[in-house]
């Protein structure tokens, strides 16, 4: 398993010297997160952890594949002449509403060290957001809940976060994100029910 404090103490002097430059405190605070990111996927990976049916930001995923996996389904429901109903579901807001103490919660149980449990919540709790237009500036504001959008970590804390949604399910689910297809053959009463309902 790979050492997540393995030239830590290098990293931490990078960035107490890039602090001089917003530019390279940026870059330097990005190749942080590649470590960590790469860190935490192999973890899961090791683990086995990642629902299978997620396919989005992993390496060897993709939309495409989340769409011929269900395309295929489909298609042999077709050929076996079933009925397959399906639920699509596109959750609104879906990075922008992760509350930051279950996401930390999550991630402290898919196996990660804790040391990287505390620089994730440390990256997560207290951010502020201000806009600037020209030279004004807004009041901060606190940031309680979300996922990172456009950070290197951003999408793997929202995996982290609605990966556990599979094991409430008794259909097949494919995700791509935060877009979801539930879909099940049915051929019977039970089949219905089990579809609109979770364990």
């Amino acid at each position: 398993m790979m050492d997540i404090t393995a030239g830590w103490s290098s990293i931490l002097i990078l960035l107490a010297s890039c602090q001089q430059t917003c530019m390279t405190y940026t870059i330097a605070m990005c190749k942080v997160e590649h470590v960590i990111a790469g860190y935490i996927r192999q973890v899961w990976e090791d683990r086995d952890w990642l629902c299978e049916g997620q396919h989005g930001f992993r390496p060897g995923y993709s939309y495409e594949s989340q769409i011929i996996t269900v395309c295929q389904d489909t298609s042999d429901s077709l050929d076996e002449a079933a009925r397959l109903d399906t639920i699509i579901i596109d959750f609104s807001k879906a990075f922008d509403l992760v509350p930051h103490d279950r996401l930390i919660k999550k991630i402290a149980a898919s196996g990660v060290d804790s040391r990287v449990v505390v620089l994730i919540r440390e990256f997560l709790i207290d951010p502020s957001h201000r806009v600037r237009i020209g030279r004004h500036y807004s009041e901060e504001v606190r940031v309680m809940s979300g996922a990172p959008q456009g950070s290197v970590l951003g999408p793997l804390l929202f995996l982290a976060y609605v990966n556990d949604i599979w094991g409430n399910i008794e259909s097949k689910i494919r995700l791509f994100a935060d877009d979801c297809i539930i879909y099940r053959k049915i051929l019977n009463i039970k089949d219905m029910l089990k579809l609109q309902t979770s364990r």
